[in-house]
């Protein structure tokens, strides 16, 4: 697809080039999911993302009985009892300009429409992770625009637990780190226009040995919805390794959500050991893991980015609006400092004198390495979930999270995921078709020299998902540069070891 020669000048120096985009500055863009799921009579908190100088002023026609739209451009309320997709055409204005667009609300049982975008805890904060912790990661994620940019939730992950059930068997928050339970910290992110993620396990005890799901399904879904819970991430540590066994579990799960007043996404985080991707959906998931955790690694082990890239990339068939594979969070801003992504220990299931034992530590991924990571994620319509502490974020570290051209690709409403086309040995092209017409191409240099390759639009594109009627030209858009580069028929890509570039072609 391609020609391509190696560079005797050895390997760049200078970082990924990426423009730096400012959420609170300049006319007003929507951004987000354009298609957004609900389960008819349960509530719905939807931020109608959009970004510009403030104030920003919201109009919104379309909108069914039951719902309204906050002066913060948040839709509020309960979605109609019965099911079917409602065109909401929305306007946004600020003393620079306006911005229109249509956002459809598909009332039905598929919900995530588009992969979901938020932040997790686990990476960062392990086992450290509390009340005080979500509230802070939430506000942030207001403050720095990611709301803006269609980031909606905010996950709690293991060890958010009390050491034991109430007697009846309901689930109790840790008495120390969540002081007032769930509850009051999901009414606040809730306040703050974004959902709230919660975790358990399909055994009797989660991965950091708190206690699990099984045998307890309804109750603790119960609690869930009564606490406002919006999304839970679902594991598999202490369960057998039947795959009859975990759809049988996931498949409790999925019902006794389901059988709540509340739209709860369900995650299935089992790690594609037992194919998820065929009986997941048939459950309840909405996206389920495809591969072992991430760790702060470029490398090809099992749990680097190179090799988790190369796994989830061979599922493009099974992804799509409401089901979607997932690759484990994001790493950016962890740089081996993550408490569970930079180092590497035996696992919790193993007897107490190995249990927990420390194997490797990460030195965690390189500018280009995360770029390239982020890339990779993107045009694979993978959830993006950040897993750091949002207050230290890097000027980079924004820079990728904030990018609205990479993001619409990842959100892109056709949903496919992209395939990887014939390209020389060492580089990976990718192809992933949008909603409208065009098609997003990345190239990511999987060696640690520096490439120059030759990207021809039209054979990549047809490539990837069938042949693609054009006139031969195209208009090309650089994502992460966020320039126009004119009308072509082939790139010309310059790439550091290990770095990507990704351009959006439209038929001229």
């Amino acid at each position: 697809m391609g020609t391509t020669a190696p560079s005797t000048d050895g390997p760049a120096t200078a970082g990924p080039s990426v423009a730096r985009f400012d959420p609170f500055a300049g006319p007003p863009h929507l951004h987000g999911a354009q298609r957004v799921g609900v389960r008819p009579g349960t509530e719905l908190i939807h931020p109608l993302a959009a970004t510009g100088a403030r104030p920003l002023r919201f109009e919104v026609t379309g909108l069914p009985d039951g719902l309204h739209v906050d002066a913060e451009g948040i839709v509020r309320g309960r979605a109609p009892a019965e099911a079917g997709t409602h065109r909401l055409e929305v306007s946004v204005a600020n003393a620079e300009g306006r911005a229109h667009d249509v956002v459809e609300l598909v009332v039905g049982e598929a919900l995530c429409l588009t992969p979901p975008l938020g932040w997790n805890s686990w990476n960062v904060y392990g086992a450290e992770v509390s009340a005080e912790v979500i509230v802070r990661t939430a506000e942030a994620m207001v403050a720095t625009g990611l709301r803006d940019l269609g980031y909606q939730y905010v996950n709690i992950d293991d060890h958010w637990h009390a050491p034991r059930r109430a007697r009846d068997g309901a689930p109790l928050a840790h008495p120390e780190r969540f002081p007032d339970g769930i509850e009051p910290v999901a009414r606040r992110v809730h306040q703050l226009g974004l959902k709230l993620g919660i975790y358990s396990d399909a055994a009797h005890l989660t991965c950091g040995r708190c206690f699990g799901g099984l045998g307890h399904e309804q109750v603790d879904a119960r609690a869930y919805a009564a606490w406002g819970v919006d999304l839970l991430k679902y594991d598999y540590c202490f369960a057998p390794s039947s795959g009859d066994e975990a759809r049988a579990r996931y498949g409790a799960m999925g019902d006794a959500l389901r059988a709540t007043d509340r739209s709860i996404v369900l995650s299935v985080c089992e790690w594609g050991f037992r194919r998820p991707w065929r009986w997941a959906p048939e459950v309840g998931g909405a996206l389920w893991r495809t591969t072992p955790d991430i760790f702060d690694t470029f490398s090809w082990s099992p749990f680097g980015v190179r090799h988790i890239a190369r796994r989830n990339l061979r599922l493009a068939d099974h992804a799509g609006p409401g089901r979607w594979n997932d690759p484990d969070m994001l790493l950016v801003g962890n740089r081996g400092r993550g408490a569970s992504t930079g180092v590497l220990r035996l696992p919790n299931q193993l007897p107490a004198p190995l249990r927990g034992r420390r194997i490797w530590r990460f030195r965690g991924l390189s500018d280009h390495q995360v770029h390239s990571h982020v890339t990779l994620w993107a045009m694979m319509a993978a959830p993006l979930l950040a897993s750091h502490d949002l207050a230290a974020s890097s000027e980079l570290d924004l820079a990728l999270l904030t990018n609205p051209e990479v993001l619409a690709i990842d959100q892109d409403p056709l949903g496919a995921q992209a395939r990887k086309v014939r390209a020389p040995l060492g580089l990976w092209q990718l192809a992933k078709p949008l909603r409208d017409g065009g098609v997003a191409i990345s190239v990511t240099n999987l060696t640690r020299m520096r490439r120059r390759a030759t990207v021809r639009i039209d054979r990549v594109a047809g490539a990837g998902h069938g042949p693609v009627p054009t006139s031969g030209r195209w208009h090309v858009r650089d994502a992460w540069e966020m320039r126009s580069l004119g009308e072509r028929r082939q790139v010309e890509v310059d790439l550091a070891g290990h770095g990507s570039t990704l351009v959006v072609c439209r038929p001229a």
